[in-house]
């Protein structure tokens, strides 16, 4: 690891002023779960780390009137245990609880695993299902990108070099939901997803399914065609979702590494969407993680 400037801004436009002055020179932390492991492995050189834990403006999760704002420093175990993610967003909850362990929950955060732009990234496929929009403040103001346009391919976003992500927003449903997240894995804990299926049903008088993936694709996928087979569907059967589960298994290209081969990672995607989608109909179902 190489020797690094530690910049500690207690406000978002002191975050603003330090990244203007260094540049490309200089990388945001957060949790610092993925830095930390970037720096001691070289993966990232950068000549100053500018943590954002002194920022007060970046801390809670706020529920307003017609949507929930989860910011830039909320830890996973925060969201595990907030009454009103659990409520409206179950399938962002079930991914918190599928990431790492207590301990690491602790520092890593929604936003930091959304910002790695790891395709394996545990936060992606939900917010992705539940079209969560990143806010981003920069120099010249702030927008709302959606998280699917967000990340454009692995560990590189839309994000500004003078930019940081403020949070994330989540429109509240306006009808009753259920979530599933699944994913595939070699041990029983700290390990990275080899593929993981997102699920989400939307449950008003036009019944919605919302399917994305996790380690699967170099970008935030969503299984198009399998959705639009459920929701056209009246009365969803085992054969019905298998269908869907086809569908989504072709829907994904994923590649051959050291985690899994691509015709394994192909396999456990139509599985684990035929699981995700009983557990949302509230059908018998396997656990959370598949060994």
């Amino acid at each position: 690891m190489r020797d690094f400037v530690l910049e500690r801004p207690r406000s978002i436009s002191e975050v603003l002023d330090t990244l203007q002055r260094h540049g490309n020179k200089a990388m945001v932390k957060s949790g610092g779960t993925d830095v930390i492991v970037w720096l001691h492995k070289s993966i990232k050189e950068p000549d100053y780390i500018v943590d954002l834990t002194a920022v007060e403006q970046l801390k809670g999760i706020v529920v307003n009137e017609d949507n929930v704002e989860v910011k830039a420093l909320v830890t996973l175990n925060e969201v595990i245990g907030d009454d009103s993610l659990n409520r409206y967003f179950p399938a962002l909850v079930q991914a918190c609880k599928a990431h790492s362990d207590p301990l690491i929950r602790n520092r890593a955060t929604v936003v930091g695993n959304v910002c790695a732009a790891v395709p394996s990234g545990d936060m992606i496929a939900p917010l992705v299902c539940y079209d969560a929009k990143v806010e981003i403040t920069g120099p010249n103001g702030s927008r709302k990108v959606p998280v699917s346009e967000f990340i454009t391919g692995p560990k590189r976003t839309s994000l500004g070099t003078d930019e940081i992500v403020t949070g994330i927003r989540i429109a509240l449903p306006a009808v009753e939901t259920s979530g599933c997240y699944l994913k595939a894995i070699r041990r029983e804990a700290l390990d990275i997803a080899q593929a993981a299926v997102c699920c989400t049903l939307f449950k008003g008088d036009n019944r919605e399914f919302r399917i994305a993936f996790c380690a699967v694709s170099a970008r935030p996928l969503r299984a198009t065609e399998a959705e639009k087979l459920l929701n056209s569907c009246s009365n969803i059967d085992d054969e019905v979702i298998d269908q869907a589960a086809e569908l989504a298994a072709d829907a994904v290209d994923p590649i051959t590494d050291v985690r899994a081969s691509r015709e394994y990672r192909v396999e456990m995607i139509a599985e684990l969407t035929r699981r995700a989608i009983s557990r949302c109909l509230e059908r018998p179902a396997g656990e959370g993680v598949h060994k």
